[in-house]
């Protein structure tokens, strides 16, 4: 059958041009989907290029102090929130608040990616707790489990003052008698120390 569109639109070149403005078209949208696609790509490396820069020294921790399990128990019961605790080692290594502050602002966990259920807010706060301890060798830092708030944070004890809720997502750090208690909640919650 004979249409007129198509012999009209060979005569005067439209048909040709419409042909050729439709694959441009599919060119270009295949194209973005591969420029966004490429661009998710780069902004993953240079997050992972930005842990790459070197790092200054590890700060020096000039104060140790040590103290048994029995101390850490000790501590944990004089909060009064029957905070159950999981003993991981006999004995322990602790540093000042000043040092420990100092520690804090030397880590890098805190710039990390969070990726819920792969690298949470349980992720964080045992990966917190390892650095600690494989960096500075202060043991110091309770990883909590507290399923009353939802949420995984640490629990900082220091040998010359009170213990401190640390969030290892964004280093904020708080009196435990002052946090948030829909976020730090502590009570029945279980702390690996």
């Amino acid at each position: 059958m004979f249409n007129w569109q198509d012999f009209l639109g060979d005569l005067s070149g439209y048909k040709l041009k419409y042909e050729r403005c439709s694959t441009n078209f599919a060119e270009c949208s295949s194209n973005l989907k591969d420029i966004g696609s490429k661009l998710i790509e780069a902004e993953n490396t240079i997050r992972q290029l930005e842990l790459l820069v070197p790092r200054p020294a590890p700060p020096k921790i000039d104060y140790i102090a040590e103290r048994d399990t029995a101390w850490i128990q000790a501590q944990l019961n004089g909060m009064g929130l029957e905070i159950i605790r999981l003993p991981l080692d006999g004995n322990y290594r602790l540093t000042n608040r000043k040092n420990f502050a100092n520690v804090v602002a030397w880590d890098i966990t805190d710039r990390l990616e969070y990726v819920r259920d792969f690298f949470d807010c349980d992720k964080f706060a045992m990966l917190f707790k390892v650095m600690v301890n494989l960096i500075f060798q202060l043991t110091q830092v309770a990883d909590v489990i507290d399923y009353k708030s939802g949420h995984s944070y640490n629990l900082i004890l220091f040998p010359d003052s009170e213990p401190m809720v640390f969030e290892p997502q964004s280093d904020g750090m708080y009196m435990w008698t002052k946090r948030l208690t829909d976020f730090y909640s502590l009570q029945g919650a279980i702390a690996l120390i």
